[in-house]
């Protein structure tokens, strides 16, 4: 299948999406007092990079890998992403990503099962206690996922991942006398990095970003 047909389907997704949106309605009346609660302050300045410039600076490691949209399915989560290409967003591997709205960069992270897993684990922010929920959920999680629902339903910005998949990295060493093979689990290290490199170019952090893993 060629690009042009994949991005016309593509678009064409994202154009119902967009009809469709007033059939949410019901699925997002019940979140009004955990985007309250939950959902961050986007107001950002030009100290925030725009995607283009800070992959220029780590070499084009970046691609593309698809848009956040409100999901008008009948899943109980209100946000999903359309996949530019639905294998690499669900191979097991890991990954650093940039969340980005409006091509400015709002997010940097790392993922060690790949990107379908780590935005499975996003949607679980869903879980609040203001939404009857279980409330079992990371704080990082709800934040993420009422400040994206809380903008897509507020206003028309372009919520999208950039990834770099990354390599991997295999030791073998002795145990017992066997000599084994064994793969590094290094994301930690690659986010902490591009953090760093953020960082020193902004003298500031992404605005939904953490601080780097101290070990690096």
């Amino acid at each position: 299948m060629s690009k042009h047909i994949i991005n016309d389907i593509l678009s064409n997704k994202l154009n119902n999406m967009k009809i469709n949106k007033t059939q949410i309605s019901k699925k997002i009346s019940d979140g009004e007092l955990a985007r309250k609660k939950w959902a961050k302050s986007l107001n950002y300045n030009d100290a925030e990079l725009d995607i283009d410039t800070f992959n220029k600076k780590c070499g084009g490691l970046f691609v593309n890998a698809g848009r956040i949209i409100l999901d008008d399915t009948k899943r109980q989560s209100t946000i999903q992403v359309i996949p530019k290409n639905k294998k690499n967003w669900n191979e097991k591997v890991e990954k650093i990503y940039i969340i980005v709205r409006n091509s400015k960069i709002i997010k940097i992270g790392g993922s060690r099962n790949g990107m379908k897993q780590r935005f499975t684990s996003y949607l679980c922010g869903h879980h609040v206690t203001e939404r009857g929920k279980s409330g079992k959920m990371s704080v990082t999680n709800a934040h993420i996922y009422h400040t994206i629902e809380k903008d897509l339903i507020e206003t028309e910005s372009i919520w999208e991942f950039y990834v770099w998949k990354l390599p991997i990295i295999q030791h073998t060493i002795n145990i017992l006398g066997y000599d084994t093979t064994i793969i590094s689990q290094t994301y930690h290290a690659y986010e902490s990095c591009c953090i760093k490199k953020y960082k020193s170019l902004t003298k500031k952090l992404p605005l939904l970003c953490d601080n780097c893993d101290p070990t690096y």
